[in-house]
């Protein structure tokens, strides 16, 4: 049977079998395990998820704040690069014109018209979130500023309740990618 899935509906009894350690078969054939399976079986040798997973990951002691990495091979922590700041938050309650690298969280109880920034560079990342969750009923108009939008020469309508939509500048043949 080497190779083959099945399926079992019930009671699966396993006769002429032997084993040692955490899986224990019982005289009716049937099999328990009470304790944690070994890392050289299969398992984690843990008995919580928390547990598990560090387990697995690159020893952490004092390495708070850092991230795990991988170079395709090996994973391992690293310290964030100097210089990376996360983008900015910033709340919108009125018509305004967005600047490249930030997050809008825009207050959706009036129909809103947010402008792109006039002259992006390429890679720049806009990230809109309908914050009130009405945007269906108040749409945000994203205004285009000169540049396309996903290729078109026309504004975009956001209208999606609760959305969030990700704007990344391609440049002037595509313009804004909306994703």
């Amino acid at each position: 049977m080497s190779d083959k899935d099945f399926k079992v509906k019930s009671n699966l009894v396993v006769g002429g079998l032997t084993v040692s350690g955490p899986i224990i078969r019982h005289t009716d054939g049937t099999l328990t395990s009470h304790t944690a399976l070994p890392l050289d079986k299969g398992g984690t040798g843990q008995t919580t998820a928390t547990n598990s997973l560090n387990a697995l990951l690159p020893v952490q002691t004092s390495l708070d704040g850092y991230y795990l990495k991988t170079d395709g091979t090996n994973a391992s922590w690293s310290t964030v690069t100097a210089g990376f700041t996360a983008m900015p938050s910033t709340a919108v309650s009125s018509n305004v014109t967005l600047a490249a690298f930030n997050k809008y969280f825009v207050d959706t109880t009036a129909a809103r018209t947010i402008t792109l920034p006039a002259s992006p560079t390429l890679g720049a990342e806009i990230y809109i979130f309908d914050a009130s969750g009405t945007a269906a009923t108040y749409n945000i108009t994203i205004a285009r500023n000169g540049e396309k939008i996903n290729g078109n020469a026309g504004n975009l309508i956001f209208n999606v309740n609760g959305g969030a939509a990700s704007l990344v500048y391609t440049g002037s043949t595509y313009g804004w990618k909306v994703g």
